[in-house]
């Protein structure tokens, strides 16, 4: 029986939580068993539904129970989670250790510099989403398309910066971009797609479709787009796009070639996957709206706000056209949104703030100057035998070195030098003819401050290898 002391002046959530804590950290409660239903514990110990719910929610945040949808709550395994963590810290140490000698720059196009984000006042939001007063009565299943009040937002905010013609209840909210690419092939009407992907591009889509058991057809890339001959030539009924900022090739697709998309996908009655990915970073010119806003129906519109704010915050979302909702809403009425409602409420009310349009406008303004400051250095520094492609997008460039026959032997070079390069070959759908001498130049992570003298150390170490042994 759990004592509740309703004198004693702290509040009786933070004395459920601390008593259920302990009986967990001491095994009176076994993993796997299952916690009492909220409203039987709210009644053994006479306190609302809403403090129970909202214990067993901040019990979940912190990893010692968790939550399945249409069952209840359970203790997880706490001794696998900690030797899980241990194992996690020994190969982390390990592979530390092994990288002789660290890294000084690491130009690793998927690091976030996290720093720049408003932590305190993100702390803030998600207490208040957990312990406010208001948010009790919403605590508990979300929806299967997520937090309604985060739709909205969501909704008016493409709308205003990417042009999306959406309503709230086309908006299905996601535990990341990978888990809403499973959804929509889940949703999409036929199970024999051909699906046309960029080459090179992202390999963990192709990963996903080839998992679904789509053909994959390769739409070579221009320097304005997909092949339009290549499409025209194909067997496609399914297409697959970064149009904003092509990854890795950094193109952004031209108005032409958007509307020669649609008019294909009109024409085919297919469906065009448009990733709207790194659409925030735009510089020198104003960005192309989305292909969604110029669409009359055949877009998945899919966007991610890991990219901006950071990866913990793992929130996707889909905009999907009206028929493929009347499948989602037949398909998934009995699931429940994957993100955590407490996460789904603080992001929501961080938006309707304008804190999101505030830190994309601060990033987009940092990330234009690092892109200014690594392309006015590496021009004057690099050999000639070096090449960049501009591209005033993204967070990352190109590279092409010439003569180089081994992207492995002059990343590890490069790595003995203390810098860190990363290549592409992994990217072409024909790896095995994939040319060796391009790579990717990241400089999200570097502090601005520091970019100009690692951009330098990079060229330096560049020319030695060029103009040394070669690689």
């Amino acid at each position: 029986m759990i004592y509740m002391d309703k004198k004693c002046g702290i509040p009786l959530y933070e004395q459920l939580f601390d008593v259920l804590r302990q009986r967990i950290l001491k095994g009176e409660m076994k993993k796997d068993s299952a916690l009492k239903p909220i409203r039987v514990l709210a009644e053994e110990i006479d306190v609302s539904n809403n403090t129970v719910s909202k214990v067993y929610q901040q019990l979940v945040a912190e990893g010692y129970i968790r939550s399945v949808p249409g069952s209840g709550y359970y203790v997880e395994d706490l001794e696998a989670l900690q030797g899980m963590r241990a194992a996690t810290k020994a190969a982390m140490k390990e592979e530390a250790l092994a990288s002789v000698p660290p890294l000084r720059h690491d130009f690793k196009y998927e690091n976030i510099n996290s720093a720049s984000f408003p932590w305190t006042k993100w702390r803030r939001y998600m207490q208040n989403a957990i312990l406010e007063e208001s948010y009790e009565k919403e605590i508990g299943y979300e929806c299967n398309k997520g937090n309604a009040k985060l739709r909205e937002v969501i909704c008016e905010y493409v709308n205003n910066s990417r042009g999306v013609n959406c309503c709230p209840d086309q908006i299905i909210i996601s535990a990341g971009t990978q888990y809403a690419m499973d959804i929509i092939t889940n949703i999409l009407p036929i199970k024999d797609y051909v699906v046309g992907v960029e080459d090179p591009g992202y390999n963990g889509m192709r990963k996903i479709f080839s998992n679904k058991g789509y053909g994959i057809r390769a739409l070579p890339m221009t320097d304005s787009g997909i092949d339009m001959d290549a499409l025209d030539g194909s067997d496609c009924n399914l297409i697959y796009l970064t149009p904003s900022h092509q990854f890795p090739t950094g193109v952004t697709t031209s108005i032409k070639k958007r509307l020669q998309i649609l008019e294909w996908a009109k024409k085919n009655n297919a469906y065009v996957i448009e990733n709207d990915y790194d659409n925030e970073f735009v510089y020198g010119k104003k960005p192309l709206p989305s292909m969604q806003s110029l669409d009359e129906g055949k877009v998945i519109y899919l966007s991610t706000l890991s990219k901006v704010l950071s990866p913990s915050h793992r929130c996707a979302y889909l905009v999907l056209p009206r028929p493929l909702v009347e499948i989602y809403e037949d398909k998934y009425k009995h699931y429940y949104a994957a993100l955590p409602t407490y996460n789904q409420k603080a992001l929501a009310d961080f938006i309707r703030d304008g804190y999101l349009e505030k830190h994309v406008r601060k990033m987009s303004l940092i990330n234009r100057r690092k892109y200014e400051i690594l392309m006015r250095v590496m021009k004057e520094w690099l050999p000639e035998e070096v090449k960049l492609f501009v591209a005033p997008a993204g967070s990352h460039i190109l590279m092409q070195v010439q003569g180089c026959t081994s992207q492995d032997s002059l990343i590890s070079k490069m790595q003995e030098k203390g810098i860190g390069i990363y290549g592409t070959k992994s990217y072409w759908i024909d790896q095995e003819n994939a040319p060796e001498n391009i790579f990717m130049i990241g400089y999200n992570s570097l502090l601005e401050e520091d970019l100009e003298d690692a951009c330098i150390e990079f060229a330096c170490a560049m020319e030695a290898i060029v103009w040394g042994d070669g690689c």
